[in-house]
């Protein structure tokens, strides 16, 4: 009765912090987010490591509770998520390096996949996830839901990850979440009343106008680009990024890929302004508030942001644009796709299968 009490308290402080980030912007909404508003670790505080990961956090009994294969993905999950929930606030930490070292004596970065089990996996990627919670890094747990296709713990992990990052990831956790409760090929590995924790809170981000299947959701929010190619997919409609001329397409030079600036930004509806006298190029959005001049800048002659002509077009690089427009970008094999929230992983088979769908779309336009 008492954590029922406490998970209802906990949802709707959530709700409230939810209305109070949709008023103050964006820039606020980090402070209520999937990752930190699930403590689905009170279903297992009768276990006694949760309770102990909940009062005094991390510890090298922890370490050998989270690394021995023989204890239950759930409560492993339970002991990271308690952790966290540990600290006065959420903060970027290093957990995970800590762990890592303590089970198997180096960073993780420096540890071999290939020879992991997918629990150990698991563990790594939820740390990793949790560590830096603001801006995943979500290639780990998602390598994890592939070696573990039929755990709903890891899943379910993999979908609030997923949902993290931005407003427009937060707007799709309740479909992600949707995805994995009725996959019925998912073992329910994890306890009810966990699952209800964190339904109840994605509930509040649910849509009136319901899921969609995840190739439409990626081509709803996101721009495809193929190197060298004139024809591209915006936010699932296709076009050309220049009508009045086939010549403009991305290309590489140097190592260093570089798409069409005006393009990408009025697809993006971020106001262009050419200075032709001090040929200088300005960009406005609403995504560069964050900049200490508002406004994205390039130059045709400058060492930092630079741009260049060809075709008659100015290009950028692609990773300049995109960090500034806070864009997540997938690149693999020529195709880029730059998504609004949607993070994939040229890794993960689940991705790649996603992003060969937006391949046909621009190369096949009646696929």
């Amino acid at each position: 009765m008492k954590i029922t009490i406490k998970r209802n308290t906990a949802v709707l402080l959530s709700f409230l912090l939810l209305l109070l980030s949709m008023q103050l912007g964006e820039k606020k909404a980090f402070a209520d987010s999937p990752i930190t508003s699930t403590p689905f670790y009170q279903a297992y505080l009768d276990i006694d490591i949760v309770a102990a990961a909940h009062r005094s956090g991390y510890s090298k009994e922890i370490a050998e509770f989270l690394a021995a294969e023989k204890n239950p993905l759930d409560q492993k999950a339970a002991v990271m998520n308690a952790i966290y929930s540990s600290y006065s606030q959420w903060d970027d930490r290093d957990i995970l390096n800590q762990y890592a070292k303590d089970v198997y004596g180096k960073e993780a970065n420096s540890l071999n996949f290939n020879l992991l089990r997918g629990d150990e996996i698991f563990v790594l990627g939820y740390l990793k996830v949790l560590d830096h919670y603001m801006n995943p890094d979500t290639n780990w747990i998602g390598q994890a839901s592939e070696a573990l296709p039929n755990s709903m713990t890891v899943a379910l992990v993999n979908s609030l990850a997923r949902s993290q990052g931005s407003s427009e990831a937060m707007g799709l956790s309740y479909c992600y979440m949707e995805k994995v409760l009725a996959d019925k090929s998912l073992v329910q590995d994890i306890r009810q009343e966990a699952i209800d924790i964190i339904t109840d809170y994605i509930a509040l981000y649910k849509k009136d106008v319901g899921c969609r299947d995840e190739v439409t959701e990626l081509m709803n929010n996101s721009i495809g680009l193929i190197i060298n190619k004139p024809q591209v997919l915006v936010f699932g409609q296709q076009q050309t990024v220049d009508s009045s001329n086939a010549k403009v397409a991305p290309y590489v030079k140097n190592g260093t890929t570089y798409v069409p600036l005006v393009f990408i930004s009025h697809a993006l509806g971020a106001t262009v302004n050419y200075d032709k006298k001090q040929e200088k190029i300005t960009i406005e959005h609403a995504y560069l508030e964050s900049m200490p001049s508002h406004h994205l800048v390039f130059k045709l002659k400058d060492s930092v942001n630079k741009f260049e002509i060809r075709n008659d077009r100015a290009f950028v690089p692609l990773r300049t644009i995109a960090e500034a427009l806070h864009l997540q970008v997938y690149y693999s094999k020529g195709l880029i796709i730059l998504s609004k929230g949607i993070v994939l992983h040229p890794q993960l088979a689940h991705d790649q299968q996603l992003a060969n769908e937006i391949r046909a779309q621009i190369e096949h336009p009646q696929y």
